[in-house]
């Protein structure tokens, strides 16, 4: 993904986000090794190659080294667990899924400090209790339901896998939106930037058809940068769906898919665009509207600049490129 795709969002992040961006790179994966979310050197230098801490440097380039700590390491919990489903193979096997998100369910809905039993719990639950007690109850309440509707998703989608029924196009859409984690971290960055979603009931759904705009271009462009490796592990893709929908070859679908990117960032702009210039925004919301809708352009102009920067699709990686399981796998 070229830089001029990422500032087409309407963002255009600083170059002093990269050295940064170096820094906090050092930060996630000494936070990482402390929970016991890497072990080894293959796991440490595939999460080193993932670039996290430039991508959160972008994300909130004002932000205190808290909060673009914190969302740098969000953004490698994120990951990891995503690599534990596709990559090791967990998310062909529904009823384990149903369990993994169980339990990190649990750790949001807990009132107490929670005993981890596993690392990724251990590394939410660390997640969480710095995060939350910062926001209001509705905005607890808002991430929860993120996540569990990601976590339903991923079940179905774990369930597609292992019962090898190919979705069309329309279905498989609907179900990447909410596979990607973007809503989720959306939240996040509410908290990192310091930009709330807007206390505006009347706004709410264009609020929504901004979020939604951006986990479509953020999980297409994810499919476009990682095609081959989906194709090697054997997972869908945009690319795949597109292809099987038309009848053409993966070159075309490439094409039809990358229009079908562009679309969509075009309905994020325009959305964006109205937004920020306060049509149907009352006064009082305006401004906490243009500092919303400015994180939300930031969030996607640094994800499309990180996906085409970031080793992590490299096939280096992919379980049979050294021999190894994947990284992330649990015994």
């Amino acid at each position: 993904m070229s830089e001029g795709a990422a500032e087409r969002t309407g963002a255009r992040p600083g170059v002093a986000a990269d050295a940064r961006g170096g820094q906090l790179d050092v930060s996630v994966l000494a936070w990482a090794g402390s929970l016991g979310l890497v072990t080894g050197g293959v796991e440490v230098e595939r999460l080193a190659a993932m670039r996290l801490g430039a991508f959160a440097a972008r994300v909130v380039p004002a932000a205190g080294a808290a909060q673009a700590e914190l969302t740098a390491q969000w953004a490698a919990f994120v990951c990891l667990v995503d690599d534990r489903l596709d990559r090791g193979g967990l998310g062909s096997h529904p009823e384990q899924v149903r369990i993994l998100f169980g339990r990190l369910l649990g750790v949001l809905a807990a009132d107490r400090p929670v005993v981890s039993r596993g690392d990724v719990e251990t590394a939410l639950a660390d997640l969480w209790r710095r995060t939350a007690p910062r926001m209001s109850p509705r905005w607890r309440e808002r991430f929860i339901t993120d996540y569990r509707d990601f976590a339903e998703a991923t079940c179905q989608e774990a369930t597609g896998r292992h019962d090898r029924v190919a979705p069309s196009l329309r279905d498989y859409v609907r179900l990447r939106r909410r596979t990607i984690t973007v809503l989720p971290t959306l939240d996040v960055v509410e908290y990192a930037a310091g930009a709330p979603w807007p206390d505006h009931p009347e706004g709410d759904p264009a609020v929504r058809a901004l979020r939604d705009a951006a986990a479509d271009v953020a999980g297409w462009t994810n499919d476009l940068v990682s095609t081959g490796a989906d194709q090697r592990v054997g997972q869908e893709s945009l690319v795949a769906v597109v292809g099987r929908e038309h009848g053409c070859s993966p070159s075309a679908a490439h094409q039809r898919a990358t229009a079908m990117r562009d679309a969509r960032l075009q309905d994020f702009q325009r959305l964006a665009a109205a937004l920020a210039a306060g049509d149907g925004v009352p006064g009082p919301v305006r401004e906490p509207m243009r500092g919303y809708v400015e994180a939300l352009r930031s969030f996607l102009a640094a994800t499309l600049h990180w996906l085409g920067v970031t080793g992590r699709f490299e096939t280096r990686w992919l379980p049979d490129g050294d021999g190894g399981p994947a990284p992330g796998v649990a015994p």
